[in-house]
């Protein structure tokens, strides 16, 4: 189907449409994306441009900006992460609503032009400038699926939105969601009352649609915007999901929020990729007291759902969902075998700012506390920690070569109530769920790649073990911490 173009011409940081749908050159492919992990940021909530350290409300704007994430890239860098997914940059609605500000970026009410809490369209040029100066990669929020109004979806005043969307036909007619009925998922508004209600854009008009999408062809245009994270996209019927995916160039993970895998499934294809929520609802359970059949059950069921599981974003907590720490059973060092689950799973692992402190917020809005409150230390355990698995994780993708890895499924090699071991590529990834009270049990390791005589080292803590025959050894306790298995002659500077 061809959408039709729509220009339009405001003040200065607008985003102007040039042509319909133009592919962005240069992008990073998907199997680009494998190889990279990613810094979750809500760019409100992340850091100020001078520093200071302002106090608010938890629904207010608090003042992080553009300038302030580009100001501490030393800090996100340094735990290891390559690329930064910073919260949606366009304008939201301005007016304080029963839900509070849209520091957020999710309440969007004009497409064309940037939200200026944030800074302006230098700064976000600088940002994307700065990290593309590191080597690192832009990932941006994008939401199609509905606009912003600070009235409930019986008092919009659809002619507050720039043309082509300042009339209701622009949008579906307000109804409520029946969760049980896709139809109605990709119709109907996901609030309608109280406000802010959400409008739901009409994707089936192609100059809506279409003017819509340009706007995002043009904002990866503008700012080199090398990924984006699809808000809502189980809400948005697969052929305009199709169409996005094709227009922007760049890759794309989709939000499809449900646990199962069947149905998140059929939004790879579509997008590139998927946020990977089949996965997380397991590996919360798992990693906050639960046992390890569940998760590894869906480990083996989506490598055969999935077209290509490494490149699923997976993740531990969001702004969505409750912070790890806020769980019931959770303790520092069930955190620590949970990232490095993560980090050598099959899929993209991202990590939502503030995880590497700790930050105890539970269910939104309490999960997307200021940073400034922690300091920016690197000297905590988590930071150190993410550091050092990132060290890992590059050495296990060049035993071979990176691509290799990177495009290798995980496999699992057996679990206990204690214990889960994982193999992929030249490691053995052993991870326990009994947290700080530790254990005194070993794992009994069996069928890894390693051969009979192989010595063997944990790349965490330097212990030695021998293989035996068939891939076997014995995995001792590290009171309740995880092990990383490795052959001695693949240690590279590790554990000299």
């Amino acid at each position: 189907m061809h959408l039709h173009s729509f220009q339009v011409t405001q003040a200065v940081g607008l985003l102007l449409t040039a042509a319909p749908f133009l592919p962005i050159a240069a992008a990073k492919t998907a199997a680009e994306w494998r190889e990279l992990s990613i810094y979750q940021v809500l760019t409100d909530r992340f850091a100020t441009t001078d520093g200071t350290s302002p106090t608010c409300a938890i629904t207010d704007y608090c003042g992080g900006t553009w300038k302030g994430i580009e100001n501490n890239l030393d800090y996100i860098q340094g735990m290891g992460f390559e690329a930064v997914w910073i919260s949606p940059v366009v304008h939201n609605i301005d007016d304080d609503t029963p839900a509070g500000y849209a520091y957020h970026g999710y309440w969007a009410d004009d497409p064309f032009s940037l939200n200026d809490h944030f800074g302006t369209s230098d700064d976000l040029k600088s940002l994307s400038d700065a990290l593309h100066g590191r080597n690192m990669s832009l990932m941006v929020d994008v939401v199609i699926n509905h606009f912003g109004s600070s009235a409930d979806s019986a008092s919009v005043d659809f002619s507050a939105f720039p043309s082509p969307f300042n009339d209701a036909s622009a949008f579906h007619s307000p109804c409520a969601i029946d969760y049980n009925d896709q139809s109605s998922i990709e119709n109907c508004w996901v609030v309608t009352t109280p406000a802010p209600s959400l409008p739901d854009v009409n994707s089936e008009d192609t100059s809506v649609f279409g003017a819509l999408v340009d706007s995002v062809v043009d904002l990866v245009s503008n700012y080199s915007i090398d990924g984006i994270r699809l808000d809502t996209a189980k809400h948005v019927p697969k052929e305009y999901l199709t169409q996005f995916q094709e227009a922007v160039g760049v890759f794309v993970t989709g939000e499809a929020l449900d646990g199962d895998s069947a149905y998140v499934s059929a939004y790879q294809g579509p997008l590139n990729s998927a946020i990977n929520y089949p996965l997380w609802y397991p590996l919360v359970t798992a990693f906050t007291g639960g046992d390890f059949a569940t998760l590894a059950a869906i480990i083996s069921t989506e490598a055969t759902a999935f077209s290509d599981v490494n490149v699923l974003t997976n993740f531990l907590d969001n702004h969505d969902q409750p912070r790890l720490a806020s769980q019931a059973g959770d303790d520092e060092v069930r955190d620590k075998n949970a990232v490095a689950f993560l980090m050598f799973t099959s899929g993209i692992p991202m990590v939502y700012y503030g995880f590497e402190q700790r930050f105890t917020g539970a269910a939104d809005p309490d999960n997307r506390e200021t940073m400034w409150t922690s300091g920016y230390s690197t000297d905590t355990t988590l930071y150190q920690y993410i550091a050092q698995l990132h060290e890992i994780r590059e050495l296990a993708s060049t035993v071979t070569d990176k691509t290799t890895y990177f495009s290798s499924n995980v496999a699992v090699l057996g679990t206990s109530n204690e214990y889960l071991a994982l193999e992929r590529g030249p490691v053995v990834v052993v991870v326990s769920n009994v947290g700080a009270a530790g254990t005194s049990d070993s794992f009994a390791v069996t069928g890894s790649q390693f051969a009979s005589g192989d010595a063997i080292v944990d790349l965490i803590d330097c212990t030695a073990a021998t293989v035996g025959d068939s891939g076997a050894f014995t995995s001792p306790s590290s009171n309740g911490e995880a092990r990383i298995w490795i052959q001695t002659e693949n240690k590279g500077s590790f554990c000299a």
